[in-house]
Formats: C-alpha cells, structure tokens, sequence
C-alpha cells in the first residue's frame, strides 16, 4: 500500500512538473503575443491614424499646446510647448513627489490625486485646465505601474 502511495505520489509530481513547463510556455506565447500587437499598433498608427497605443501615466499634450497657444505667439509655442510637457512628465514621473490622499469608499480605500497638493495648485492657478492633464496621469500611473512610476502602453 505503501508503495502504491509512492508511485502515485511520483506520477503526481511528474504530471505537475509537466504542467508548470506548459504555464511558463504559454506565459511566454502570450508576452510575445502582447510585444507584438504593441508593435503592430504602433506601426499602424500615425499621422491621420484612428488607431493608436495610448501610454497610461503620460500627460496630454493638448491642454498644454491650448494654453502655450494662449499665452506666446510664433516660434515661442511650440518650444514653450516642449518645455512645460517635458518638465511636466518629470514631475510626474517622479516618485518622490506623491501627491494622493487615502479616501475610504464604503469598506474599500483608495489612493486619489489630493487637489490640495501645493504643486498642483500652483499649477492650476498658473496654467488653469492642465491641472487636469496632469492628474489624469497620475492617476494612470498609480492605476497601471505604481511601483515603476513611468508610463506603460496600455492595450
């Protein structure tokens, strides 16, 4: 009886063996499979494009351009443009700075983007509608790549 025991103890081993080979060959089909529609998206999308890969946890240049638009004129938009997306995307990609508060929703807690954040209330009173782009990014990134706090296409 033992024995019986035994044999069967080994065939489960081996059949469970059999099955973590097969697990981290479909875990690596389908990581390829993943790289590859990225890739295909991206090459599908581009100028006049309706498909596109959208980076969760970077910010939406348009509200930026509108308010560059606004405030400078001729050459000055487009560096100006650069400039604030560009320091923009640092602040966020920046993990030092954390500015969510813990809310309690019914029996669950969740981390949300504290409007109360000094750097996002001067940027609200400096550039108006950004505030918005800018927390929408964070909330990506908290949401899609916490620990990483870099941007990460989303399918």
């Amino acid at each position: 009886m033992l024995e019986e025991e035994r044999c069967e103890l080994e065939q489960l081993g081996d059949i469970n063996s059999a099955l973590i080979i097969k697990e981290r060959q479909s875990t690596y089909e389908l990581q390829e499979a993943h790289t590859e529609l990225i890739k295909g998206f991206r090459d599908l999308s581009g100028e006049g494009s309706v498909i596109g890969v959208k980076r969760m946890g970077e910010v939406d240049e348009k509200p930026f351009l509108k308010v560059c638009e606004q405030r400078f004129n001729g050459e000055n938009v487009g560096l100006q443009h650069a400039m604030l997306c560009s320091e923009w995307q640092k602040n966020i990609n920046d993990s030092a700075w954390h500015p969510f508060k813990l809310v309690v929703s019914g029996e669950k807690m969740k981390e949300v983007v504290d409007d109360e954040d000094d750097k996002l209330k001067k940027l609200s009173k400096e550039l108006g509608d950004v505030m918005n782009a800018v927390k929408t990014a964070l909330e990506e990134l908290n949401d899609f790549n916490p620990s990483g706090r870099y941007s990460v296409p989303a399918l």
